[in-house]
């Protein structure tokens, strides 16, 4: 069971060459006349992820976003906006207007469960945005993230009906994950692996930019009076908070006054804007984040560091958003494009109390410490990172609000919402009050733009959304809010807003551990919103009788949107290894590939980062001296491979700081047909021995020490052929395949010989 859940969310799915054709983009709709099209909206959508209320300069953050100011100050800023507290769940309300559970994304995709409303699977009766607009005759683009999908359907092979292309999208350019490394990103086009664009200083920001924009111009060379709609997806600013050295500069020495000092400061200025009524306290401080001035001077210097990054890491992106508008508004576009800025919910506090180098501390169940975070001092933020910042910035870049990130007090659930449509909403730089939720703005934008709710997607009938539209609010500050009771609920938390009141659980306050399995028994705390917004004041005990109506329409939502059965995140990451386990049976223990593939995710390619194995491959080379991978998991902050390096093959693993151990052949194959085995033993809590042999004969033999055996990045991915993102084994170049053919390659964990 332990090596199982080790591997999370395993599932066993059939791999794509690298050379695997797309399918069909949606089928092009019966388009309106041109007259009606040149009337509609185009609409751009930046998905922010992890961003708290607080962390925009437009809502007294202390990052600076001009271009999400300008954004702000051509529209309305929503100051009542809620969101689900987990990107899969946010992401799937938002794109299809309905609530999380009633789409199956109660939860985060890779800790899907097998009840209707956490199964991680969007019904075909709920299109989405992207479906309504194009049967309307919109180009339709998403750029970036795409992870409100199931782990099995996340590989070339498909299906891909949960894909973008499979949801409305013509055209995709992102990655199917929770993050990505910025720096080397692992990339799809449509639904074909795509390499990493080699550019000097290249960034997937920047990249993602270049493809809006060259979209929107493609289809205006074509068909002007075609509006678009671009669905703008950064991995920003979610960890690896990644920037370019000249932008972390420019942040140097900003925040060494610390969290306790910066929410202070924050809290003036959303005062100031009436972001918050002027008689608003801050949250009290978790008990897990400690006092600044209680730091030591190490702690003070890295984790300044780690704000400065993460604050360069979204000014940056939005400097490639603004060249965005700035096309726009060059084309004379910019009048008529509703522009929509949001996240998909609070700042994350999953880097528990000191920050960590590399993300992937999480999948190892234990925090990252000062001694291992300090020798990235220097390096954090950049190509040799993969860095998220100390919980302290996450309650700072919620203020004045309650906790973060899969809470469902404000902190995780309560974050910015900026539209702007000049040509449409006369408002400018003015603020609404009405509360809003995420599964609102699809029915608003549709609203806006005169798009009714298309009948039939994909010849399924579709059911109507459950969200309400908000524009009655774009040409009326006063106007009373048309949205009744909301639930919210993540990993067993548990919420409801009412009439300027809210209900809450504290069931699960430490995000970074992921196999929480206690009874859901946290009691019932009542707020009031309007006095009371950093919650600080839980009036259960005072008021019961409200609390036994709030938690009556909890639990009549909880029947209608299919909440129930709540389970734990542990639950989720015990399902991932039952199907594991269910596959390996089916498998009977061997994975089989016919040729070289790419872009397995972890979850879905053989487990060789947690079980032994006996890798077996044939092989024709084209000269004695090819160097090149067979197979490859991971990259340089942890990874494993076997390479042929000057045609000798050698065994490769890396740690998660980078460190690396191999073992190589002093003999190379010779040109031609030839075999090769690998065979990995990894006794339970010992070294792992290790054996590379080719035509019957032992080439190299050694040890892997236990302590180096440790979890690695979830997002680069598993490939044979090819090594993609950053190469695990030094001195060779990412995202290059191997020269000569690989055949009949298999990876036995049964044992036998």
């Amino acid at each position: 069971m332990g090596k199982f859940l080790l591997l999370a969310a395993t599932m066993l799915a059939c791999a794509a060459p690298l050379s695997a054709q797309n399918t069909a983009p949606p089928a092009a709709p019966a388009a309106p006349a041109p007259e009606q099209q040149q009337q509609r909206p185009n609409v751009l959508v930046w998905m922010l992820d992890d961003v708290g209320f607080a962390q925009l300069s437009s809502f007294g953050g202390l990052v600076q976003t001009p271009n999400i100011d300008r954004v702000a100050k051509l529209g309305l800023r929503y100051s009542n906006y809620h969101t689900a507290p987990v990107c899969s769940a946010a992401r799937a309300s938002f794109l299809t207007g309905r609530m999380p559970h009633s789409v199956g994304l109660g939860n985060h995709a890779a800790t899907a469960r097998p009840f209707p409303g956490y199964n991680g699977s969007v019904p075909a009766w709920a299109g989405t945005i992207a479906d309504n607009l194009h049967a309307a005759g919109y180009a339709t683009f998403a750029l970036g993230k795409w992870d409100h999908l199931p782990n099995e359907e996340a590989t070339p092979a498909g299906p891909f009906n949960h894909w973008p292309t499979g949801q409305g999208f013509e055209h995709f350019y992102g990655f199917l994950s929770a993050d990505i490394d910025n720096w080397h990103p692992t990339l799809i086009r449509d639904q074909t692996p795509v390499l990493t664009p080699k550019q000097p200083g290249y960034h997937l920001n920047r990249d993602l930019a270049d493809e809006a924009i060259a979209g929107i111009r493609t289809r205006a060379a074509v068909a002007p009076q075609r509006p678009f709609f671009v669905y703008w997806a950064t991995s920003t600013a979610h960890a690896p908070h990644h920037a370019p050295a000249e932008w972390i500069e420019r942040y140097k020495g900003k925040f060494d006054m610390g969290w306790d000092k910066a929410r202070e400061a924050i809290l003036k200025a959303e005062k100031a804007a009436g972001l918050v009524p002027k008689n608003t306290q801050l949250a009290q401080r978790p008990a897990t984040v400690p006092a600044w001035d209680s730091l030591s001077a190490d702690q003070k210097r890295l984790f300044s560091r780690q704000m400065e990054v993460f604050a360069a890491s979204l000014s940056y992106a939005d400097a490639q958003f603004g060249r965005i508008l700035d096309a726009l508004e060059a084309s004379g576009e910019l009048d008529n494009t509703m522009v929509v800025v949001t996240s998909d919910n609070g700042a994350s506090a999953e880097g528990n109390q000191s920050g960590m180098f590399t993300e992937a501390y999480l999948g190892r169940g234990r925090a990252a410490t000062m001694e291992e975070n300090l020798p990235f001092y220097d390096r954090w933020g950049g190509p040799d990172s993969y860095p998220h910042y100390s919980m302290g910035w996450a309650v700072a870049g919620n203020t004045p609000f309650r906790y973060f990130k899969h809470t469902t007090h404000e902190g995780g659930t309560h974050v910015p919402l900026i539209m702007a449509w000049p040509k449409g909403i006369a408002a400018r730089g003015e603020l609404r009050g009405q509360f809003v939720h995420v599964s609102d703005v699809t029915p608003t934008i549709l609203e806006a733009a005169g798009v009714p709710l298309a009948e039939t997607v994909h010849n399924v009938a579709q059911r109507p959304m459950e969200g309400t539209s908000f524009a009655y609010s774009f040409a009326d500050a006063k106007a009373a809010t048309r949205k009744g009771p909301q639930y919210v609920e993540m990993y067993g938390n548990k919420g409801l807003w009412a009439s300027g009141w809210s209900i809450n659980t504290s069931h699960r306050l430490e995000p970074w551990d992921m196999m929480t399995m206690r009874p859901i028994t946290a009691p019932w705390e009542l707020y009031d919103l309007t006095a009371d917004p950093g919650q600080n004041h839980d009036l259960a005990a005072r008021y019961p009788e409200r609390v036994a109506q709030m938690d009556k329409l909890f639990s009549e939502q909880a029947s209608r949107y299919q909440v129930n059965p709540i389970g734990n995140i542990g639950e989720g990451m015990v399902e991932g290894a039952r199907k594991a386990r269910a596959d390996f049976a089916r498998r009977g223990g061997v994975w089989r590939y016919a040729g070289p593939v790419s872009n397995i995710a972890g979850p879905v390619g053989p487990p060789v980062t947690a079980l032994g194995f006996t890798m077996r491959a044939k092989l024709a080379l084209p000269s004695a001296d090819v160097t090149g991978p067979l197979f490859a998991i991971g990259g340089h902050l942890g990874g494993e491979a076997l390479y042929l390096k000057d045609g000798k093959p050698v065994f490769t693993l890396n740690t998660m700081a980078g460190e690396s151990t191999s073992i190589a052949a002093s003999e190379a194959l010779q040109a031609g047909a030839s075999g090769i085995e690998l065979k990995v033993e990894r006794p339970k809590g010992g070294d792992a021995a290790v054996t590379i042999s080719s035509g019957g004969r032992v080439l190299a033999q050694g040890t892997i020490p236990a302590a180096t055996l440790q979890a690695f990045s979830a997002t680069e991915l598993f490939g044979l052929g090819i090594d993609s993102g950053t190469s695990v084994l030094a001195g060779t170049e990412p995202d290059v395949r191997f020269p000569g053919q690989i055949s009949d390659v298999t990876f036995d964990f049964t044992g036998k010989p």
